[in-house]
């Protein structure tokens, strides 16, 4: 049974997910940002998986991502999600923070595969519990 926090964190999840993709429909030239939301949609998605963990302790209220890998490296049966989560939140601030950073169709693309891969491990551990 999922905690009413990881049951919020769940639901940012979803919002941030459809909104990735509304941002690639609506506004195709939007500049990384839907990679952006994909990242954000990936940090709720571990966030709600982690939260209810009794070998892991994560507080919501730090932004602290150090915080969430030393979660996420306590958790084996994630297997490459965690690598997964690192590469995506990468090319995230990469977007977000280097003004030389040109994004390609092929950036776009791997952010859509990173995220299905986090999804295929986490979401499927989620509803297992």
């Amino acid at each position: 049974m999922m905690s009413e926090t990881a049951r919020l964190c769940y639901g940012k999840y979803e919002k941030n997910s459809v909104l990735a993709l509304a941002l690639e429909d609506q506004f195709p030239d939007n500049e990384g940002w839907s990679v952006v939301v994909r990242c954000y949609a990936a940090l709720q998605l571990m966030n709600a998986y982690l939260l209810d963990k009794a070998n892991v302790k994560l507080k919501l209220d730090a932004a602290d991502h150090e915080l969430r890998r030393k979660a996420m490296a306590q958790c084996p049966e994630l297997r490459d999600a965690p690598r997964k989560y690192r590469d995506l939140k990468e090319l995230s601030e990469n977007i977000r923070y280097n003004p030389e950073f040109e994004l390609t169709t092929i950036h776009r693309q791997e952010s859509k595969v990173l995220f299905a891969k986090i999804i295929a491990i986490v979401d499927a551990k989620i509803k297992k519990s």
